[in-house]
């Protein structure tokens, strides 16, 4: 079983798309698509309930929002004193932090046991680990290349925060070592229970949980994708030419539109082995708001989830749904693909599914523009501009256009903040590129309740984001200092050789450094020694005859300069009794 655990990467080459026969999706093969269709966005919609397709509208009403919005804090938790480490510790809560310390510990010990013993390794303790994550957290503030160039010695780069926290071989060890699982219950590759995304799934619990617990979305929320970049070997590895992230794990978010509060996620692992009744975007907006039934929010995504047995079916759950659709998807009515009426910028071609809230729409921009939606009355029209060269244009647009325009980028906005500042170091092992994209997740969720709820009073006119980062950097590390790996208890007894006793003074001698004479002219070896010019040598027996020979010569002025002086020591030391005993330096060279 050990050659499971041996590596963190997944087997399997990037996922490079469906075959033809791998793709059932129901198209009206009159029209080609607007836009191409990405191997992963592929959908398999079920044919649509008949029903005539009119302009002939039939009132219907939306049902109100059933809710209370916002964060919702513990009863003790005082907003006007709490500091932005106390926000981020009830989304990423301190037992998760000592699940870290120790999941690390632990990997070091199966490693060691594995590879050798590691001497420069010292268990991980919790202060270590808030300070380590904290540093993680500030790289993405101040980015370098290269990690070691934060303990650089060169003043254009160096970071003496940094330094004073941790040193490079301490941080470089924690990072070797850093784990967020329990390695000795990973069930390997192959076996029933084996779980993909093991390695971090019980960080995503907490967090989901967490996320979910402390905040109530508003009535507009959006569900849209994002990809955490990686372009080492992974079987679930997307490729995404039209991204600006083209190489990485692709995630499914739901995030409130408001504010861009990350609410619940879902990784996409692949294709499933098992066909299912419905298409891929429609299983993943259908267990992203399982928790929102019956509560009457509006949920918006994009045509890669859309078609019109979503729609309907979000409408039996109690949700109402809007989001652009591609004109060939089964079930879109043929008089809305190419309305001869909608030619100009501006037109607008609106129809009514029989005498439900479900409604069909083009609108021309710069090009048709294509809507389903159950929440939008089909006689409602809203006003726009669109800027024409210098001018500015004054238009008409359906509602439901209006609306996809207004509350479709909730997911977006949590991309901008978090890819703002990055948190983490890249690596080859694909589960700690999640690892930092959830811990960066937690810290802009953070972000958003703190920005929400906090009545502190602060220095500034202005507590930015990057405030809150640098707040929190310094809140996690907060006073702690590099250790010295051999401290002081740890040491070995010192034991005084026989020989050396009585040899020594245990004093201070208030003068000048200088080099011994003797062993640098004699040993050639460096050794610094306090005493003034003519008495620059060691406190060492061994040196008495040295010193004497030479003081004496030098007094009476026979010798002038150090290469003399050496010449006569030589002359000298060829006289006397060559045993290493007599003059104390066995095994070197006179």
């Amino acid at each position: 079983m050990a050659h499971i655990f041996e590596s963190d990467t997944d087997s399997g080459s990037e996922f490079s798309g469906f075959g033809s026969s791998d793709i059932d999706v129901p198209l009206d093969h009159h029209d080609e698509p607007d836009s191409p269709v990405s191997s992963d966005e592929s959908d398999v919609d079920e044919p649509a309930h008949k029903a005539e397709w009119t302009q002939d509208f039939t009132p219907f009403v939306i049902d109100n929002f059933h809710g209370e919005p916002g964060p919702q804090l513990p009863d003790d938790f005082d907003t006007l004193t709490a500091t932005p480490l106390e926000y981020f510790l009830l989304i990423f809560p301190v037992q998760l932090i000592q699940a870290l310390v120790a999941h690390t510990n632990a990997y070091s010990v199966w490693k060691i046991a594995q590879n050798g013993p590691d001497d420069h390794w010292e268990d991980v303790t919790f202060a270590e680990m808030r300070a380590f994550l904290g540093i993680n957290i500030l790289m993405g503030i101040s980015q370098l290349p290269h990690t070691e160039m934060y303990w650089s010695t060169n003043p254009f780069f160096d970071n003496a925060g940094v330094q004073r926290v941790m040193t490079c071989n301490q941080f470089q060890k924690i990072l070797q070592y850093f784990h967020a699982s329990d390695r000795s219950a990973e069930v390997g590759r192959g076996l029933p229970d084996y779980d993909k995304l093991y390695k971090v799934r019980s960080v995503m619990d907490v967090l989901l949980g967490t996320f979910r617990r402390y905040y109530t979305l508003s009535r507009e929320v959006a569900v849209d994708e994002a990809m955490v970049k990686y372009t080492g070997r992974l079987s679930f590895r997307q490729y995404m030419p039209a991204k600006p992230i083209k190489r990485g794990i692709k995630v499914w978010m739901l995030c409130d539109s408001a504010n861009g509060y990350l609410a619940k996620l879902e990784v996409y692992l692949g294709r499933e082995n098992n066909r299912t009744e419905h298409g891929l975007g429609h299983n993943v907006v259908t267990r992203l708001t399982s928790f929102l039934r019956n509560t009457f929010r509006w949920v918006f995504f994009d045509n890669v989830f859309i078609g019109l047995p979503l729609v309907q079916s979000l409408f039996q759950n109690g949700l109402y749904s809007c989001g652009t659709v591609r004109m060939n998807r089964k079930g879109f009515p043929p008089g809305l693909k190419k309305p001869r009426e909608v030619r100009e910028r501006g037109d607008f071609k609106v129809m009514q599914q029989g005498d439900t809230n479900v409604t069909a729409s083009v609108w021309m921009d710069r090009k048709p523009v294509h809507h389903l939606s159950s929440l939008s009355d089909p006689e409602d029209v809203r006003q726009c501009t669109r800027r024409s060269g210098p001018g500015i244009l004054n238009l008409m647009q359906p509602h439901s256009v209006s609306m996809y325009n207004r509350f479709m980028g909730g997911v977006d906005l949590h991309d901008q903040l978090r890819a703002k500042y990055p948190v983490g170091r890249s690596s080859k092992k694909w589960w700690r590129h999640l690892f930092w994209f959830l811990l960066n997740s937690a810290i802009v969720n953070s972000f958003i309740l703190f920005k929400t709820l906090s009545t502190r009073p602060t220095k500034k006119k202005r507590f930015t984001h990057l405030d809150f980062r640098m707040e929190l950097i310094n809140e996690l590390i907060s006073g702690h200092c590099k250790r010295k790996r051999s401290t002081y208890e740890n040491r070995p007894p010192l034991v005084l050789a026989a020989e050396n006793v009585d040899k020594h003074r245990n004093v201070r001698r208030e003068m000048k450094k200088s080099t011994c004479k003797y062993h640098s002219h004699v040993l050639r070896q460096r050794r610094e020694t306090q005493g003034n010019v003519d008495d620059s040598y060691c406190y060492r027996s061994s040196h008495t005859d040295w010193y004497q020979v030479g003081h004496l010569l030098c007094a009476h002025g026979n010798v002038d300069s150090d290469r003399d002086l050496e010449y006569v020591w030589s002359m000298y030391w060829s006289d006397h009794d060559h045993d290493p005993d007599v003059h104390g330096h066995a095994g070197v060279s006179r």
